[in-house]
């Protein structure tokens, strides 16, 4: 009888164990290799700067661009296809990192565009893309 009384407190002594007994859930860290401000600096920085204001004569700014803070399409079209002197991304960079780059100079140096996802540039890309796991890094030629 006494068991029977004293039951809802060992189940309850047992479910405090179990709860502060099993270990804690940890959250996968973010890729870093999908960083905007890296995909930018080892892929885009090199010429068109840190600071987003280019090189005069040469790269353009990206810092007040309007044609940057227009709609993402055209911008996901020039950094898969190139334009004038700037290389094709389309074979070195996922559409996650293209996007992670694009994003990155949408809202950066007082840009205040909206993000970009990556399958609004998958939508876009044509072509096979890098696997996801390629982290090839453009350098300045």
């Amino acid at each position: 009888m006494r068991f029977l009384t004293c039951l809802p407190l060992l189940t309850a002594a047992i479910a405090a164990v179990a709860q502060t007994t099993h270990a804690p859930t940890v959250a996968a860290a973010p890729d870093p290799a999908l960083d905007p401000t890296r995909v930018f600096s080892e892929n885009c920085a090199a010429c068109h700067q840190e600071d987003g204001k280019g090189i005069e004569g040469a790269f353009p700014a990206l810092a007040g661009d309007k044609f940057v803070l227009a709609g993402p399409e055209q911008v996901i079209h020039v950094v898969l296809e190139g334009r004038g002197g700037m290389p094709t991304f389309k074979a070195d960079l996922t559409d996650a990192q293209i996007a992670a780059a694009i994003t990155h100079i949408r809202t950066s140096w007082g840009n205040s565009a909206a993000p970009v996802a990556p399958e609004t540039v998958a939508a876009i890309r044509t072509g096979e893309a890098p696997k996801p796991d390629a982290t090839k890094i453009i350098s300045a030629h």
